[in-house]
């Protein structure tokens, strides 16, 4: 199951704008915007996603049972 947020630019702003334009030059916007949230959760060091992966596998199992 997929969960989508959007992301809105206001293009009046010059900053935002800016952000857009910037954020346009690549060609996955989603992946970007995802390893730039893996970044801000290392901080500067590396995060163990073999404990998010795990916590991941039973929150599928969680849901699936409530299915």
């Amino acid at each position: 199951m997929k969960k989508v947020k959007s992301v809105a630019f206001n293009i009046a702003d010059p900053m935002e704008y800016a952000l857009y334009q910037y954020a346009n030059k690549h060609k996955y916007f989603s992946t970007y915007v995802k390893r730039l949230i893996q970044r801000d959760m290392e901080n500067g060091h590396k995060v163990d996603l073999k404990e998010i992966e795990k916590m991941s596998e039973l929150f599928k199992e969680n849901t699936e049972d409530e299915e």
